[in-house]
């Protein structure tokens, strides 16, 4: 048992020392975090605009439970909180998935990277915008809405299997537990359930009319009316309760010239994606049959309209609809490496020749060239996590 649970308590270590210092230093910045603890402080009254208080409340709620604590440090403990987990819940799938063929070493160096890779930087604009990053430290609802977006996303998939359920009751359970996953994450941080609602639709329509297997109790019951119902709210308490003049607006790459020059917007796209899209040509084959990689590229694909196509008028400068590309880019980045630690474990490149050894592995020469995209995407996270420390606002 206490080997068994090893490997977690290592990872949560690892992550806390890792993560600590970040947060302890975005809570000294305004931009976003003294935002949110205006927010907080404002529950349970009356908090205008902000229909996502998950974290919030929870901020409240540490410092309720502990008033010498201050404001501040309620932030980084209820970040830590969301924070902490999600490396843990990602080495749990990798580690099922590997079946003991790569080392739990190299999958726990896989779920913390996982946690802090961004796009291969080229350009350093301060919070990284024109980029498609998953991971942002100056907005503590983005760093919280990451606890739901793999459990989530896993619920989603049952959507499209065709395995039977032992019974009406499971079902139901499922459907329920994920309507109450798709309602916290939307009460965390709407950015995703805007862009999975659409890719789970289209990805059901696609299926039916492949005449592949579609759940349409669980897409209904456990994503669609959940999902509807809370953004509905969102978008009726956010412009319409509070009226401010703003709407949301349609103009291609509107939003996003605000702070990025046109001819950098598609190389950064690129260089957000070097990972997953080279992952996907170099084993097109196994990728094209891979629902859950499938399914994330798709709900990216939604997320990148929004960051692409919307913005707030006349609040440009905050770029809201940038958070849905985020949200969805996190999930194609483990999607994909979901995916190649399942391809491993399928022995799929056991016939090819040229194989590599790195860390007690061996790799292919087209499995050396994906993780050595993986690996500068990492060190591009590390050296965003730098400059963040050097940030004062």
């Amino acid at each position: 048992m206490l080997k068994t649970l090893q490997p977690y308590v290592f990872l949560v270590s690892l992550g806390l020392i890792l993560y600590l210092p970040v947060t302890m230093h975005a809570s000294t910045l305004y931009v976003d975090y003294g935002n949110h603890i205006n927010v907080a402080m404002a529950l349970p009254g009356k908090v205008e605009h902000i229909t996502h208080v998950l974290y919030h409340a929870l901020v409240l709620l540490i410092h309720e439970a502990l008033p010498s604590v201050p404001l501040p440090l309620a932030t980084v403990a209820a970040t830590l909180i969301f924070m902490l987990p999600v490396p843990v819940i990602a080495f749990s799938l990798f580690k099922k998935a590997a079946n003991d063929t790569v080392p739990d070493s190299l999958l726990i160096a896989f779920s913390l990277s996982l946690t802090i890779m961004a796009p291969l930087t080229i350009w350093t604009p301060r919070f990284q915008i024109g980029y498609i990053n998953p991971i942002v430290y100056h907005n503590p609802t983005m760093i919280a809405v990451r606890l739901f977006i793999i459990p989530v996303s896993i619920m989603a998939l049952r959507v499209y299997a065709s395995r039977p359920f032992r019974s009406m009751n499971q079902r139901i359970h499922l459907s329920l537990l994920c309507a109450v996953l798709v309602t916290l994450a939307t009460m965390t941080k709407p950015s995703f359930t805007l862009a999975l609602l659409p890719g789970c639709c289209l990805y059901a329509f696609w299926r039916l009319l492949m005449r592949r297997h579609v759940d349409l109790p669980i897409l209904v019951v456990g994503i669609c009316l959940p999902g509807i119902f809370m953004l509905g709210l969102a978008y009726l308490l956010t412009y319409y309760h509070y009226d401010d003049g703003t709407v949301i607006a349609v103009g291609f790459l509107t939003g996003m010239k605000y702070y990025v020059p046109t001819w950098r917007i598609p190389i950064q796209l690129l260089l957000s994606l070097a990972f997953p899209l080279r992952l996907y040509i170099c084993f097109h084959k196994e990728a094209r049959q891979h629902a859950y990689l499938n399914l994330s590229w798709l709900i990216f694909g939604v997320g990148a309209i929004y960051a692409y196509w919307l913005y707030e008028d006349p609040r440009i400068k905050h770029a809201n609809f940038l958070w849905s590309g985020y949200s969805a880019v996190f999930l194609l980045m483990f999607a994909s490496m979901l995916f190649y630690i399942e391809r491993r474990r399928s022995n799929v490149a056991s016939a090819e020749t040229g194989k590599l050894r790195l860390f007690g592995v061996h790799f292919t020469r087209r499995e050396a060239f994906v993780m050595l995209l993986f690996g500068l995407h990492v060190i591009s996270g590390i050296a965003y996590y730098a400059r963040f420390l050097e940030t004062t606002r």
